[in-house]
Formats: structure tokens, C-alpha cells, sequence
């Protein structure tokens, strides 16, 4: 392609080596590993008969998140199983998470099953079990390293043995089964509880299906192999498990001391079978054993090779070997780990079970909801060939049951899984917050299918609402005032086609209960026309639409302004009758709002304001000075009056400059009106321009404003310490102008 752009960079994918077969294999023989040949005993022990209860609910769950992972597999057919579904169903920071999460219960996993290994051999050989596991997971990391192919067919021979090992236990077995040492079948003394501590520990003897999701980039024709191997190794270990189970049970009675044993199959097999039997089930359970290590070394490695393609990892992790094209990095740091966590907690078997399993239900929880998102966010690279049955209702119990599970961990486990977690976020908080370009799909689901649309009608509504009744508020105090800021109130709403909102705030001092003052102002208001009964009657009698409202408050300009804040007005109008200065203004209603308000503010110093023919607008610039401009034109066409523009530029003018200097004074002045003009140009109007040179701007509006009915004029933009000391312009004007003055304070 000649597209004058460099080609991307080739993205590294994996081969597809791995048939049904092996990847079936991968799942049955991780599950079907140290759930029968390690944990029975124990959670036996725990439990009584009613553990295959435990059993039964751990694979119904696991039934429900595999039917889920196949729909995400078959729409996202590459390499990191539930991670993958996560990261793009959440997007990086869950995904980070879970991907860390789904990673150590995987390496969890592994010395789990490499201490039971170690415990079988050591039967044999009298050789400490964690020395033995430490060997072993040294092999199965070369055994990775060398491919995935050698990989799966290693697995595929290994599971073929476990089924033949287990099956000729179960017809040995099943004949000799005591149904007296099954009952009762929920011991007194343990009660339900027995099976409700024990599922958290049991749920890591169903983890092998989401390893088969996460080798799903290398499984070939992943369109009809992935949900048959899911769906399928879940199901068959469920029957097996129960069969082996209900034996071991109808061999030897729970509460047997030597049923809480790593062991306990291999001693019941040499009861059955004699040297043959032990030696049978010995191989099995050395063969379980490391099936499920090996997959889960397999899988995890992958997992930190996928996170790592993501940039979730270091692309240190992203690393495929020349010559066997493997993940060596990751296998070799999956490994690593393994063997720190068998060196340290080689002694606390049931802790690693259980910290596999919550990371894992944590996860699958996420994987639930992803098959939810996934089907709603409609994305068009996401298109499933297999559809979970039943949806919603199997992802929805799905979740549910991995609450139900995690809600039995222990609090050790808790803890630990818990800082895994907290460790993970802060992980990307540090590091790939700004770096990982991966957005979920429940954000774009979010924002296309949630926010937009809200936001669109949203906007579309207070468009049409503001367009239909734009709001002017007019807050009243001073029946003095009242009828000159209706007079100016009325005009804006019938130019902006605005309705006024007349409020009266009553200021009750802070002892006082607000409802004690609003029950009060009720009762005058029936007694007598108040404030705000006079002030709606008039607008009205102008033919505007008014409504109002009486506010008991503390404090009068948080109310006003809390009004403003919901409502959001174009104007709020005022009025002012005192003097204006700042000693004054500074603790002031007005002042409060004037200065704090987020919206346009009118302030109006009432002289008296009848009859307004020509009204006199300083021109200064600035975002006030225009507002001044449009407010005083919108009134001057509700009441036919005319505008004067008036500049008043600092300097002496040409009756006190001398001769020499005249040309250079009207060359300044007509500077002024050409800035009149450009200002009166974007305002969109004509009117009157007057340019006044003089040492005193405030004096020169003043003497100016004697032949005008009303100033309308900026707020002012001076700096706050010589406002104080000198007082600002407007204030001046406000102060010594015989007529009216309207301050004009913009939002911008």
C-alpha cells in the first residue's frame, strides 16, 4: 500500500498447534489433578458426606462461568482467557487487576499442586515434599519452554492415564461401598457449615476450564473446540469427581483419623488392590498432580505474555524464543514464583487452595458481567459463534455464585487476596495509568448507550426549556426599589420573551428554626398582600409571566444564589438604594452575590427611574462592558429610547492642551471613536457616540449622565487594592450620577 504512512509494527501472535483433544486435555487434567487425589480426604474430614454437596455446587457454578467463557472465547479466540475478557469488557484498570489476579492464582495453583506431588512421591521416597516440588516445577518449566505442542501431547497422554486410573478405582470400589458409613449424610455436629467452608477450598479443583480460555489463541477451529472443551471438561470431572468421592466416603467413615490425609486414596487403593492397587494410584496421583501444575504453569505463562502485549505488563514479558517459538520470559518468571510460593508455604496446603480459588471466583465474577457487556455494547469486532443459553439467567446466577462462594473464604485468604488486588491497582495507579491506550467495552457501552443519550436529551431539554422560558431572577427586599426593577425586569423578559422569577428571601437570625419563620411569613401572607403578591401582580399587569417564591434562609445570599445554581437564569437583577462604597458593600446582600454569582448580575442604583428616553452606556471593554451594551440596547428598543456610546479617555482635552499639541488630541480622540464604533459594530447596533478627553473618568460618565435618564455601565475589572484605597469607577458613578445606574457584571 502506497499510503504514504510507514506500515504498522506486525503484532506477535501465537501459533494454533493445540486440537480438541489437547485442549480438553489442558482442562480435565488441571481439574481432575488434586481435587481427587489430594483434597477428598481432607475436606472430608471437614464436612462428612455432605462434601459432595460441595463438590456439586462448585461444578454448577463453574458450569454456568464456563458457558459464559465459551461465548467470550469464541468472540475473542486469543491468548489470556479471563484476563482478555475482562481488560476488554472493563477496560485497564480492572483489567490490570484481574490479570494480575487470574496470574498468581494460577502460580497459587501450581504450588498447590506441585505440594501434593511433592507429598505423593515422598510417601515413596521419604524425601521432604517440598523438595521434591521444588525439583519439579524446575522440569515442568523446561518442559513449557520447550513448545506447546510437546506441551499438549504430554497432557492428552497423562489425562488418558488419569481416566483409566480412576475409572478402574471406581468399578474396584463401587462394589465394596458401605452405605452405613454415608449417614448421616449431614453430620449434627458439623451441620451445613462444614459444606459452606469447605467450597472455597474446593472451587480450585474446577480452575482447568479457564485455563483452556486462556491457551485459546493456540487451539485450532476455536469456533466448534473451545465451547465443547469448556462446557465439556467441566462436566466430565463433575461426574468423575462425585463417583470417586461417594466411593472414597462409602470406604472409610468421615470422622476416620487418617481422613484427613493427603494420601487417603492411595491407602484405600491399597486396601482394595493390595501392592497393585497402591502402586496404580500412586501413579496417578503423581501424574495428577503435575497434569495440573503443568497446565497451570501453561496457562500462566500466557497470561503474563498476553498482559505484557497490552503493555498491563512490561514488554519485557512480551517475548516469543526464536527457535521454540514460547513465552520463555513469562514461563521462566511463572516458575520463578512457583517455587517461592513452595518454599514458603509449602506447609499450608488448604491457604494455597484457598487464595487460588478467591482470586479465580473474583475473576469469574468479572467474566459474568463481561458476557453481559460484551452482548450490549455491540462492538463489531466482538461476534460470537457460540451464545450462552438462557441469557440473561445463566451469567446472573453465575455471579451469584461466586459471591455465595467467596462470602466462606477465610479471613487469611481474604487478606491476602485482598492486598493481591490492592497491590495490582496500586501497580497501575504508578505505572500504566497514562500509558495503556485500552478503553473497555463497558465504557464504550456507557457512554454510547447511557451517557450520550442522556446527555443529548438532556441538552435537548433545557434547550428547548431555555428557549421556551429563559428565566430572569429578581430578587426583592426594598418595596422603594420594587417598581423600578420591575420596570427594568419587565422589559428584558418581553425582549428574551423571558419570564421573571420574583423571590423574597426572609432573613431569620441563626437561632431561629426555619420552619418556625416559614409557618410565621404563611400566615401574613394570608392575613395581608405581601411584597411578592404586589411585585407578580404588576408583572403581570405588563403581560409578563411571573411566578414566585418566598425563601426562609440564614443567609440571603446563599439562598439567592442556591436558586441561581439550580435554575441557572440569564440574569440576576437587583436593586441598590444605599450608597455604594466599599467600607459599606464589602458585607452586603448584594455585594455577596455580585461577587460570588456564576451567571450574569444586575445591580441597579435606583434614583427615582420613571420614564427612560436616553439612556448613556461608558464604553471601556471587556466581557462587562459588552454585556452593558446588550442589556442597554435590549431595554432601549422595549422603551424607544436612545443610545449614547460614551469614551472618556484619560488626558486633557482640547480646551486645556496647547496649540502644538491640538492635532495630536483629536488624533487621540478619534482613536477613541473608532473603538466606540468596533464596539457598537459587534454589539450589532447603532447609537450615539460621544468621546469625552479628561483627567477624572468617573466625574466625566457623572457630568455626562445629567442630560440621560439611566447609566448603564461594566462592573469593574480594576485591581482590588486600589479599589479599596480609591473607590472603583462604577461605585463613583453609582454614587454621584443624578440619575439612575444600572451595573452590568457578565458571567464570562
Amino acid at each position: 500500500m502506497n499510503s504514504g504512512h510507514a506500515d504498522p509494527a506486525p503484532q506477535t501472535r501465537l501459533a494454533r498447534n493445540l486440537g480438541f483433544n489437547a485442549a480438553m486435555a489442558v482442562g480435565v487434567g488441571t481439574m481432575i489433578g488434586a481435587g481427587i487425589f489430594v483434597l477428598p480426604g481432607i475436606v472430608a474430614n471437614k464436612a462428612g458426606p455432605a462434601v459432595l454437596l460441595s463438590f456439586i455446587i462448585c461444578g454448577f457454578v463453574a458450569v454456568l462461568i464456563a458457558l459464559c467463557m465459551a461465548e467470550l472465547s469464541t468472540g475473542m479466540p486469543f491468548a489470556g482467557g479471563g484476563y482478555l475478557f475482562v481488560v476488554r469488557s472493563f477496560g485497564p484498570l480492572v483489567g490490570s487487576v484481574m490479570g494480575w489476579s487470574l496470574w498468581l492464582s494460577l502460580i497459587f495453583a501450581s504450588a498447590f499442586y506441585m505440594i501434593g506431588f511433592g507429598h505423593y512421591l515422598s510417601d515413596v521416597l521419604g524425601v521432604s515434599p517440598v523438595l521434591i516440588a521444588l525439583g519439579m516445577t524446575a522440569l515442568l518449566g523446561l518442559l513449557n519452554f520447550i513448545g506447546a505442542r510437546e506441551t499438549g501431547g504430554t497432557q492428552t497422554f497423562i489425562v488418558a492415564i488419569l481416566l483409566f486410573v480412576l475409572l478402574t478405582f471406581v468399578i474396584v470400589a463401587v462394589f465394596k461401598v458401605d452405605p452405613q458409613k454415608l449417614k448421616p449424610f449431614i453430620p449434627p455436629e458439623i451441620g451445613f457449615s462444614g459444606v459452606l467452608i469447605t467450597l472455597p477450598i474446593l472451587f480450585i479443583t474446577f480452575l482447568g476450564f479457564a485455563e483452556i480460555a486462556a491457551i485459546s489463541e493456540e487451539i485450532r477451529n476455536p469456533k466448534r473446540n473451545l465451547p465443547l472443551a469448556l462446557v465439556g471438561s467441566v462436566i466430565m470431572v463433575m461426574i468423575v469427581y462425585c463417583a470417586v468421592v461417594f466411593c472414597i466416603l462409602g470406604l472409610r467413615k468421615y470422622s476416620d483419623p487418617t481422613m484427613a490425609n493427603e494420601t487417603v486414596l492411595m491407602d484405600l487403593a491399597r486396601e482394595l488392590m493390595s501392592k497393585w492397587g497402591y502402586l496404580l494410584i500412586l501413579l496417578g496421583g503423581i501424574l495428577a498432580t503435575v497434569s495440573s501444575a503443568n497446565a497451570s504453569v501453561m496457562a500462566a505463562s500466557r497470561v503474563s505474555f498476553a498482559m505484557g502485549r497490552d503493555q498491563i505488563m512490561p514488554d519485557w514479558f512480551n517475548q516469543i524464543h526464536n527457535r521454540f517459538r514460547t513465552p520463555y520470559r513469562s514461563i521462566a518468571v511463572t516458575g520463578g514464583l512457583t517455587m517461592l510460593l513452595v518454599a514458603t508455604l509449602g506447609r499450608h496446603l488448604e491457604l494455597l487452595a484457598e487464595v487460588a480459588g478467591f482470586l479465580s471466583l473474583v475473576l469469574y465474577s468479572l467474566i459474568t458481567l463481561s458476557c453481559i457487556i460484551m452482548r450490549h455494547a455491540s462492538l463489531s469486532w466482538y461476534k460470537p459463534t457460540f451464545k450462552t443459553p438462557a441469557y440473561p439467567v445463566v451469567p446472573i446466577f453465575g455471579l451469584l455464585g461466586c459471591i455465595f462462594v467467596i462470602m466462606n473464604t477465610s479471613r487469611i485468604s481474604l487478606i491476602i487476596g485482598y492486598m493481591i488486588i490492592a497491590a495490582s491497582v496500586v501497580w497501575y495507579l504508578l505505572f500504566l495509568r497514562k500509558g495503556t491506550q485500552l478503553v473497555g467495552a463497558s465504557n464504550i457501552l456507557v457512554q454510547q448507550k447511557i451517557i450520550k443519550p442522556l446527555i443529548a436529551r438532556a441538552e435537548e431539554y433545557a434547550a428547548l426549556r431555555k428557549e421556551e422560558f429563559p428565566n430572569i431572577l429578581v430578587p426583592l427586599a426594598n418595596p422603594e426599589t420594587e417598581k423600578s426593577l420591575l420596570m427594568v425586569g419587565t422589559a428584558l423578559a418581553k425582549s428574551r420573551r423571558a419570564r421573571l422569577h420574583l423571590i423574597h428571601v426572609i432573613n431569620v437570625p441563626i437561632q431561629t428554626p426555619l420552619d418556625a419563620s416559614r409557618m410565621e411569613y404563611e400566615k401574613l401572607r394570608q392575613e395581608k398582600e405581601t411584597l411578592l403578591d404586589t411585585a407578580t401582580r404588576h408583572a403581570h399587569e405588563q403581560g409578563v409571566r411571573a411566578r414566585a417564591s418566598a425563601i426562609v434562609a440564614h443567609n440571603v445570599p446563599s439562598a439567592i444564589l442556591s436558586i441561581a445554581d439550580s435554575e441557572d437564569p440569564d440574569v440576576i437583577l437587583m436593586g441598590w438604594r444605599g450608597e455604594v462604597r466599599i467600607s459599606r458593600t464589602q458585607s452586603t446582600n448584594v455585594t455577596g452575590v455580585f461577587k460570588i454569582a456564576k451567571g450574569n448580575v444586575l445591580v441597579l442604583r435606583d434614583r427615582g427611574l420613571k420614564e427612560v428616553r436616553r439612556i448613556i452606556v461608558p464604553i471601556s471593554g471587556g466581557p462587562h462592558a459588552k454585556l452593558g451594551l446588550k442589556i442597554a440596547h435590549e431595554l432601549a428598543t422595549e422603551w424607544g429610547a436612545q443610545i449614547t456610546a460614551l469614551k472618556v479617555q484619560i488626558g486633557r482635552g482640547l480646551t486645556a492642551a496647547p496649540e502644538s499639541e491640538s492635532e495630536s488630541v483629536r488624533l487621540f480622540q478619534q482613536i477613541a471613536e473608532d473603538f466606540v464604533k468596533d464596539e457598537l459594530e459587534e454589539a450589532g447596533f447603532n447609537a450615539k457616540v460621544c468621546v469625552v478627553i479628561d483627567t477624572d473618568i468617573s466625574q466625566a460618565i457623572v457630568r455626562a449622565s445629567s442630560a440621560h435618564d439611566l447609566i448603564v455601565m461594566g462592573a469593574s475589572d480594576e485591581w482590588f487594592l486600589r479599589r479599596l484605597l480609591f473607590g472603583s469607577i462604577p461605585d463613583k458613578v453609582a454614587n454621584q450620577a443624578p440619575v439612575s445606574v444600572l451595573m452590568v457584571r457578565s458571567k464570562a
